[in-house]
């Protein structure tokens, strides 16, 4: 009876303490003690076995989770790559200007140093001999001014510096849109203007853009949101370069609509092309991975299903596509004002 395991003995004191116990009894409480401890051996075993079972699927989950946050930055980098040269004409137009202004404010300065010079010369020999001949000292400024093309210089001068300090606003601008789209997928949820992340998105694909499409743009008063900026702006130059390639397949005269609003605690933005569009046999599978209608080497398939799933899994919003083969398409994005607010589209 010592040996007897602990819920069995329990059960024995409860229902058999004034019962002989015979052998036959004894063999069947042997018995049953017995399927006690093994049942115990399989629940430790299954117990044991669970544990590792979610340390493993804990595990597998981190791995799928680092991997999709490897494969969202990836395909971001390489939209960015895409548009590299684009973007590198972009800042080189308003550099090279600049600097050749540099270079030729550099030589006015000369020139008015030189001119100055003259200016100094006269006043010191004045200082030391004064003189009436008024008309001599006049001629000589005159000549060292026409010498020193200092009227033109003067007339010229605020529109370099002016024109310069445009190339470097607009390098500015670029360089600061760059930035935003180089922080990490996984960056946190803050404060979030849609509508500069649009102007910061078509500052970067704007060398893309222009050779093929008129970009109209229909800003709403919308709120900032509560959103991982970076992420949604990956969105949006995806959508634009997929509206963009659409365009370049047909004769159309590009126009690219991109409008914002507010409805329901969510804003909204919906990008419209007049390209291609997209067939009824292709519109289920637009957001499956790696999925693409492009040419082999031209598209990861990557593109929408990352914004698929930075939209709607990510901020608990919703992704609308709306398109007619040959006439062109529309995307719509909702985004919650507030994390995790839902609303249908």
């Amino acid at each position: 009876m010592d040996n007897l395991h602990r819920l069995l003995k329990r059960q024995i004191k409860n229902h058999l303490d004034n019962i002989e116990f015979t052998a036959e009894l004894q063999s069947f409480i042997s018995a049953v003690n017995q399927a006690y401890i093994t049942q115990d051996k399989d629940r430790s075993l299954l117990e044991r076995s669970i544990d590792i079972s979610s340390k493993e699927y804990n595990e597998s989950m981190e791995k799928i989770r680092m991997l999709q946050s490897q494969l969202i930055q990836q395909e971001k980098m390489a939209g960015i790559g895409q548009l590299s040269a684009g973007i590198a004409h972009e800042i080189n137009n308003p550099l090279g200007y600049t600097q050749s202004n540099l270079d030729t404010l550099q030589k006015y300065l000369y020139k008015i140093k030189d001119f100055l010079d003259t200016l100094n010369h006269i006043e010191s020999t004045l200082q030391t001999e004064p003189t009436d001949n008024v008309l001599n000292i006049l001629n000589t400024i005159r000549t060292s001014q026409k010498k020193n093309k200092i009227n033109i210089i003067s007339n010229d001068i605020e529109d370099i510096i002016g024109e310069s300090i445009t190339g470097l606003n607009r390098i500015e601008k670029i360089v600061k849109s760059l930035l935003g789209f180089a922080r990490s997928s996984t960056s946190e949820f803050e404060d979030y203007d849609l509508n500069k992340g649009i102007i910061d998105t078509l500052a970067v694909a704007n060398n893309e853009i222009k050779y093929v499409a008129t970009v109209v743009e229909k800003p709403g008063d919308i709120p900032h949101i509560e959103a991982a900026g970076g992420s949604i702006n990956q969105v949006l130059l995806n959508l634009i370069i997929n509206a963009v390639h659409a365009i370049k397949d047909t004769s159309n005269k590009g126009i690219i609509t991109l409008k914002t609003f507010e409805k329901n605690d969510s804003v909204y933005c919906s990008i419209t092309d007049n390209g291609i569009g997209i067939s009824k046999e292709n519109l289920d599978s637009i957001f499956t991975p790696f999925f693409t209608t492009k040419p082999v080497g031209t598209g990861t398939g990557l593109g929408l299903s990352i914004a698929y799933d930075i939209i709607v899994n990510k901020h608990a919003g919703e992704i609308k596509i709306e398109s007619e083969e040959g006439k062109g398409t529309t995307f719509i994005l909702r985004l919650p004002i507030h994390h995790k607010s839902e609303v249908p589209i």
